[in-house]
C-alpha cells in the first residue's frame, strides 16, 4: 500500500508541473550545450526556455499575489488605473512571455536552419 501511495504522489507531482519540468529539463539541455559550444542558437534557446518557465511559474503562483499586493499598495479605488493594472497583469505579461519563450526557439532553429543552407551553397 505505502508503493502505491508513493507513486501517486509521485505521478501527481509530475502531473501538475509537467510543464514546469519540460521547460527546466529545456533550459538546463540548452545550459550545457552553450557552455559546450557557445552560439546563437544555443543562446536562443536559453532564453526562450527560461522565459517559458518564468512564465508558467508567474501564471501558477507569482500572477495573483503581486497583483494583490501592488494594487493595495496603490490604495486604488477601483477605476481606470485599477482595471489597466490588472489587463496587464493577466494578459500583458503572460503573453509578453509566451511570445518571447517561443519565439527564441523557434528563432533559434530557424536561425540554425537558415545558416546551415546559407553556409552549403556558399
Amino acid at each position: 500500500m505505502t508503493t502505491d501511495s508513493l507513486l501517486n504522489t509521485v505521478y501527481l507531482t509530475f502531473a501538475h508541473n509537467e510543464y514546469a519540468i519540460a521547460f527546466f529539463l529545456g533550459t538546463i539541455i540548452s545550459f550545457f550545450l552553450l557552455l559546450y559550444k557557445p552560439s546563437r542558437y544555443a543562446t536562443l534557446l536559453l532564453i526562450g526556455f527560461s522565459t517559458l518557465l518564468i512564465g508558467f511559474e508567474y501564471q501558477k503562483h507569482i500572477m495573483e499575489p503581486l497583483q494583490n499586493q501592488t494594487l493595495e499598495s496603490l490604495e486604488s479605488d477601483g477605476g481606470a488605473s485599477t482595471l489597466t493594472l490588472v489587463r496587464i497583469f493577466q494578459k500583458l505579461l503572460p503573453f509578453g512571455f509566451f511570445t518571447i519563450g517561443w519565439g527564441s526557439i523557434f528563432s533559434s532553429i530557424f536561425l540554425r536552419e537558415f545558416l546551415k543552407v546559407r553556409t552549403s551553397t556558399d
